[in-house]
């Protein structure tokens, strides 16, 4: 099968494309190399590897891609991952979301693309009261959250006028090896490594901040199963942690796997704008649909990072543009931009 993995050199997607290639299929990868890291992409020479470094939005250079490869399956994991965030860079989340998903989904059409599997976010879910289910309605608030959610209204709508399959994954807290460790405004595992090998402070945003994590090795083998499962056409699917757990306790779990370094202080700071301070989702679809299994669980895949981690070593924070930073904006983030 000739699949392309959008955001190929990133977290989820380069553990997907390791899997493809290890099945045996061609794949065609994408990366603007944005967030993504080098050392993600397959060993070279690979003939059944073809990447492009190319940013989705530029139509142009991407409508070439589509018209040389011909994708029969796309994931399309490229985004701007931002749910924090977004509100201060609201233009740069919002069109590069937006437009890279809608030149993904038209320019797949027009190529022969037969299914897309889109990563969305429980960010579609907003504040209701978890655990959140698939039969929820869709109510985001931040921006990040409100362009995932018309991105799945879009496939769903395109879907029905052209006919292509469609499988919707809502991951959440994914983490793993092959995170980027220098992004100060997303991801709070790697946030917290990054600190403590940096021998930083853990802030931690309100007392009750609660998240199931979600280890990649335990997602990989259901996300697989979206390639060619029947089961999973036209579905919207949870995938991810069973475990609600509280981020003051995840910190103390990251900081026992670093003994070789100084304890973080760790510091309690208001709630960021809109945040869902508890989310968490149902995995009852996941598990019927995708066969949904967690084998090693957060703990132990928190350990698993770490040694990672550890063969990186402390990372420089990539410090993005921030154009409506303020006063209300979280302080770890004001003081970063100070140093721009």
């Amino acid at each position: 099968m000739h699949v392309m993995v959008t955001g190929c050199a990133g977290l989820i997607g380069h553990w997907v494309t390791k899997e493809l290639l290890r099945n045996g299929h061609s794949v065609v990868g994408i990366d603007n190399m944005s967030s993504g890291l080098w050392g993600n992409l397959p060993p070279k020479p690979n003939p059944r590897f073809h990447f492009f470094h190319t940013d989705l939005v530029n139509y142009a250079d991407t409508k070439e891609i589509f018209m040389s490869q011909r994708p029969e399956i796309i994931f399309h994991f490229a985004s701007l991952p931002r749910e924090g965030s977004s509100e201060f860079q609201v233009y740069k989340v919002t069109s590069t979301n937006i437009l890279a998903a809608v030149t993904v989904l038209e320019l797949g059409i027009k190529y022969g693309m037969k299914r897309l599997i889109f990563t969305s976010s429980m960010a579609v879910y907003g504040k209701q009261d978890p655990p959140f289910s698939e039969k929820m309605p869709r109510m985001p608030v931040d921006p990040y959250g409100v362009n995932k959610s018309a991105t799945e209204q879009v496939i769903e709508q395109m879907a029905e006028t052209h006919g292509f399959e469609w499988a919707i994954l809502r991951p959440h807290n994914v983490f793993g090896p092959g995170q980027a460790l220098h992004d100060p405004y997303r991801g709070v595992v790697g946030i917290f490594m990054n600190r403590i090998m940096r021998r930083e402070p853990i802030y931690i945003y309100g007392e009750d901040h609660i998240r199931a994590f979600s280890y990649i090795e335990d997602c990989l083998p259901a996300m697989m199963k979206t390639v060619d499962s029947k089961k999973a056409n036209h579905r919207i699917i949870n995938i991810g942690g069973i475990s609600p757990t509280l981020i003051k306790d995840l910190a103390e779990v990251v900081i026992r796997c670093f003994p070789e370094y100084p304890r973080p202080e760790i510091i309690q700071l208001p709630p960021r704008p809109h945040e869902v301070v508890r989310a968490w989702c149902t995995t009852d679809e996941s598990v019927k649909i995708l066969d949904y299994k967690e084998k090693i669980g957060w703990e132990e895949g928190i350990g698993r990072m770490a040694e990672w981690a550890k063969t990186l070593g402390a990372q420089s924070w990539v410090i993005d543009d921030l154009p409506l930073l303020s006063e209300k904006a979280p302080l770890p983030w004001r003081d970063l931009a100070k140093k721009t």
